[in-house]
């Protein structure tokens, strides 16, 4: 991947410009945030909306679902984002949360302009993030590292047409340099058991599984044999024989994808347009904006030891907006993080008496009397009973947000107590609304186990069992499948309790 130079410190590109107006752009699927005009925010959403029509009409996926929880994109210039993403040589990535799934891009509209179809742009790189996150979150399975790169990637290359369709497999021009050094050495052997064979370059891996997963998708001759590779591995078939019984032998497809790259390749899908697009175009407050970078960089994760100088930054933030519900909200949060509770749990009540359905402040408040009860060692009902309480009232004023369902359930489980059905039924919703976060994934699952619905339990763990790059150093989900399938469930039910992977929601 092109590797972009990191401009300026963190500390100066947190400090948003004065000048910048950022806008969020709301639609069904998503909520964009970017530092744009309003039309060009407006263009970018419609964009998204109509990637997005275009994956759910090519694969078959309904839309209803999703409308309850968008996913946030945040669009950033270069310094911004390498400040936020401390990654050099990243330019996007995808972060499946229970609280909220996102995307940080970069946001270049220079580069987007010059760039052609197949070579590179943000706007590819854009695309290849949500196709991770629509494959997650409408076909939760396991899902090897070359199909999870080659699949983005394929679906990455589109161009959007003025009639409206989307043209959907173009060429991957900017993986060419991958395959040229190296792609023909990178047998299938390697590609589908790299655990055994020796882990490829990013550029080789990439530009491989792109060219293997165009090959399979777009190849007559082979069609069906990807769903058959697939299912086979999410029976727990390890990924090189499942390749050998779905794909025959490995070696006569080894040359039919060196010839494959040297000739011209299957033409690539059109997609007809979809339906309305509603787009809401909303200017952020100046406050807001000057939170923004704090709360990005915060949200994207740090370091304990770092994060009392980041609810420093957000507290100096603040106190020059103390009137605005959303900034003061985003300090609740950034305060918990930090674990400073009672400036926590003061700024959320600041946030309620702006804005008494202010959701996140709620969750924030049930979080914090949790946490107390949790250092307390309570075994007060009453106590516990309270903490719930912000949880069903956050619960009340949207019953489709995620975290006060599945809080509400994980405050029995830090209680030490039998969660209620109503608990056990709100983590349900939980996972429905938000499938792609492995922590409700693993607390259903665990929750089945201990009800007696081992064979569920087992297909919820499978996706993150089986996933060949997953938990490479413990695989407690793995382990657990094979205490299952041995008959040992209360071994396994042992097993999940003591887990540290195992998120409880309390932190």
């Amino acid at each position: 991947m092109r590797k972009l130079i990191v401009a300026i410190g963190m500390v100066l590109a947190l400090a948003s410009p004065a000048w910048a107006e950022w806008r969020q752009a709301r639609t069904d699927h998503f909520i964009l945030v970017i530092d744009d005009t309003e039309d060009g925010a407006r263009d970018f959403a419609i964009r998204l909306e109509r990637f997005d029509a275009a994956l759910r009409r090519l694969y078959k996926v309904g839309s209803d679902g999703e409308k309850l929880r968008p996913i946030t994109i945040y669009a950033f210039g270069n310094d911004l984002f390498n400040a936020t993403c401390r990654c050099p040589g990243e330019l996007a990535y995808y972060k499946p949360l229970a609280g909220g799934s996102f995307i940080l891009t970069q946001f270049v509209p220079s580069v987007d302009r010059k760039a052609k179809i197949g070579g590179w742009s943000t706007q590819a790189l854009l695309l290849h993030e949500y196709t991770h996150h629509f494959t997650f979150s409408n076909f939760p399975i396991a899902y090897p590292m070359w199909f999870q790169e080659g699949f983005a990637e394929f679906n990455a290359n589109s161009s959007f047409e003025a009639d409206g369709s989307i043209v959907i497999g173009y060429p991957a021009n900017y993986r060419a340099e991958g395959l040229q050094n190296g792609g023909d050495s990178l047998s299938m052997k390697r590609l589908l058991a790299p655990d055994r064979f020796g882990y490829p370059d990013g550029d080789t891996l990439y530009g491989r599984s792109w060219l293997l997963t165009h090959y399979l998708m777009l190849n007559p001759a082979r069609s069906g044999q990807l769903a058959t590779y697939l299912s086979e591995m999410n029976k727990g078939v390890p990924s090189l024989e499942a390749g050998q019984k779905a794909f025959g032998d490995l070696k006569k497809l080894d040359a039919e994808l060196d010839a494959y790259r040297r000739r011209s390749l299957f033409a690539p899908l059109r997609v007809p347009s979809g339906g309305p697009i509603n787009v809401t175009v909303t200017t952020m407050s100046r406050g807001a904006g000057a939170m923004l970078p704090t709360y990005a960089l915060m949200l994207d994760g740090v370091e304990k030891d770092h994060r009392l100088g980041t609810a420093m930054t957000a507290e100096g933030i603040a106190k020059r907006y103390p009137d605005d519900a959303v900034v003061q909200a985003e300090l609740a949060e950034i305060e918990y993080m930090a674990q400073r509770y009672d400036r926590a749990d003061a700024v959320a009540d600041r946030t309620l008496a702006i804005d008494p359905k202010n959701i996140s402040a709620l969750v924030r408040k049930g979080q914090i009397a949790v946490t107390r009860a949790n250092i307390a060692k309570s075994k007060d009902a009453e106590v516990w009973s309270a903490a719930r309480a912000w949880y069903l009232k956050a619960n009340r004023i949207d019953p489709n947000q995620v975290m006060p369902l599945y809080l509400y359930y994980s405050s029995f489980v830090a209680a030490k107590d039998k969660p209620t059905v109503s608990a056990v039924n709100a983590l349900r919703r939980a996972m429905v609304l938000a499938p792609e976060s492995a922590d409700i994934v693993l607390a259903l699952g665990r929750q089945m186990l201990i009800d007696g619905d081992a064979p569920f339990a087992r297909k919820l763990f499978e996706p993150i069992a089986f996933a060949p790059h997953g938990m490479r150093e413990k695989n407690v989900p793995l382990a657990v499948i094979k205490l299952i399938d041995a008959g040992k469930i209360d071994e396994a039910k042992a097993l999940l309790n003591d887990d540290k992977k195992i998120d409880h929601g309390d932190q």
